[in-house]
């Protein structure tokens, strides 16, 4: 099963996530705070919501869903809406995860999201209003346009060495460690890949083209 985790923060134009709601393999939704006014624009239903609800525009919204759908917690808690969304969704057996919200507000929370890719079983894509973030832990293949920004950050703590196709500036010969940054690198052919030999890394792609369903 798929999971979707749709959280508050910048989230991106819905006509180009759409598919992503669209699977022959079954998908569950789950609504953290604010993602529930996303999802109420968007006619998403949910399975599940939870957070501190600190952020919907109007607490009204939840009496329209089952109290066993809905769980709330305090304002001060160890973890974030987020952090708790992704443990319920693999909690329910989620294989693969699609985080849709997020972007901009405050740099504190940006690096709080930044660090779940540190961690075990993070998120396969994080989508924000302008960005997509691809976690990769084995190989990542993708379609561009010669010219296309693209940006590679390791995660995880341990080294990273990879192979890289249709990309710029080769990362071949790399060795990164956590820390390091691969900033504005550039497709030079329609279709790339990397394939990772030890480490993970994201990849941020700017947010163009609707996506297709993973």
């Amino acid at each position: 099963m798929k999971g979707i985790l749709i959280t508050g923060g910048e989230q991106p134009d819905f006509s180009l996530v759409s598919d992503l709601f669209s699977s022959a393999e079954p998908i569950y939704i789950c609504a953290a705070d604010s993602g529930l006014d996303y999802c109420r624009k968007n006619s998403v239903g949910p399975d599940y919501i939870l957070g501190d609800m600190d952020s919907l525009e109007n607490r009204s919204l939840l009496d329209d869903y089952p109290e066993d759908m809905i769980e709330e917690h305090p304002a001060e808690k160890d973890y974030t809406d987020t952090e708790l969304g992704l443990i319920h969704l693999r909690e329910k057996g989620c294989s693969s995860i699609v985080l849709i919200g997020g972007g901009g507000g405050r740099l504190d929370h940006i690096i709080a999201l930044l660090s779940i890719f540190d961690r075990p079983a993070p998120p396969e894509l994080w989508i924000t209003a302008n960005e997509r973030v691809h976690f990769i832990e084995d190989r990542y293949s993708g379609n561009g346009l010669p010219g296309e920004t693209v940006s590679l950050f390791p995660v995880g703590t341990d080294l990273c060495r990879m192979k890289s196709r249709g990309l710029k500036w080769p990362l071949d010969k790399l060795s990164w460690k956590k820390g390091d940054v691969g900033i504005s690198n550039a497709l030079v052919d329609k279709e790339f890949s990397i394939t990772m030999s030890s480490g993970r890394l994201i990849l941020i792609r700017e947010l163009k083209s609707p996506l297709q369903p993973l």
